[in-house]
């Protein structure tokens, strides 16, 4: 129906039908259809060139693009689009675009691609960092941000820094959720020893364990 109003030249209907299409393409991927997930993401990209003033519009649309092209292997054509997006946007992130970025990276290190995956999942952590500040339900999303950059850290092979990350994800769940506090712990725990601090990593793994008995439920 939307794209029956687009084609009427129903101005209107356009943006709403680039919201369709990237929607459509992320229900699309799940189903493991990959190469319909990537048609849809495509069009939803090309369609909201239209209008120079659908920046943000078009920036999701091209991360969603680039996270499609990785899962086709086409990482070169990926990494363009994603470094359009960024250009468009670092001003003025939003949830979904910096969900987009979280996962690209995460889509990107799982290709082995690990030095572009650190730079991506550095500008998706600021983009939380940016949301967590105005909007507290983003919050809990920085942490998790903080734990998947120092993943990607150690995975580069850059230790002291993945250590540095890891500590402030400890430290951000110590606030705001105990829950993850454990599983912080240990990942903390193995950066640390990697780094030769034995004895702190020793006492992070002593912690993650009284936090994981603390939180079962035969200790309430």
């Amino acid at each position: 129906m939307l794209r029956e109003l687009v084609d009427e030249g129903v101005r209107a209907a356009e943006p709403v039908l680039v919201r369709a299409l990237d929607n459509q393409s992320g229900h699309v991927a799940v189903l493991g259809r990959s190469e319909d997930a990537l048609a849809l993401a495509a069009e939803a990209a090309g369609l909201a060139r239209a209008d120079p003033a659908w920046g943000q519009l078009l920036a999701t649309a091209l991360v969603t693009l680039a996270n499609r092209l990785v899962k086709a292997g086409r990482l070169a054509e990926a990494l363009d689009a994603e470094r359009e997006a960024t250009g468009i946007v670092e001003a003025y992130p939003e949830p979904v675009l910096a969900r987009g970025m979280s996962a690209l990276a995460a889509g990107l290190a799982e290709a082995g691609e690990h030095a572009e995956a650190v730079v991506i999942s550095e500008r998706a952590l600021a983009m939380w960092r940016t949301l967590a500040g105005r909007d507290p339900g983003a919050d809990e999303r920085l942490g998790q941000s903080l734990s998947e950059h120092a993943d990607r850290l150690y995975e580069l092979g850059r230790w002291a820094d993945a250590v540095e990350l890891s500590a402030e994800c400890v430290s951000h769940h110590r606030r705001s959720a105990e829950q993850q506090l454990a599983a912080d712990l240990r990942r903390h725990a193995v950066f640390l020893e990697k780094v030769g601090r034995e004895h702190e990593a020793a006492a992070a793994a002593e912690e993650a364990e009284k936090a994981e008995k603390a939180e079962s439920p035969a200790s309430k």
